[in-house]
């Protein structure tokens, strides 16, 4: 049986991936995995190096005005692409 979140779990979920999907759509993230839970939101994303630093400020100003909007906790690494355009991080994952 599976349990129903929260609404605002499920709307940080939707408000999450959606930045997600438009971070990659312009380049600056290569993939991410985002998790909803009881208590909030979590996740990873790689970006792609040479990435503007403001890129990456921008997404992360973005996941605080969603935790802040919602009071729910958002966490989202966001780790650097390496060996080749992979992440350890991410490749790990089943």
């Amino acid at each position: 049986m599976q349990a129903t979140l929260p609404p605002k779990v499920l709307e940080a979920a939707r408000r999450g991936e959606a930045l997600l999907e438009e971070a990659q759509a312009r380049g600056v993230v290569r993939a991410y995995r985002i998790y909803a839970s009881e208590d909030g939101l979590h996740g990873q994303a790689t970006y792609r190096e040479g990435v503007p630093e403001e890129a990456l400020d921008r997404l992360e100003e973005a996941f605080l005005d969603l935790e802040d909007a919602l009071d729910l906790g958002v966490a989202v690494l966001l780790v650097p692409e390496v060996r080749h355009g992979h992440s350890p991080y991410l490749d790990a994952q089943p």
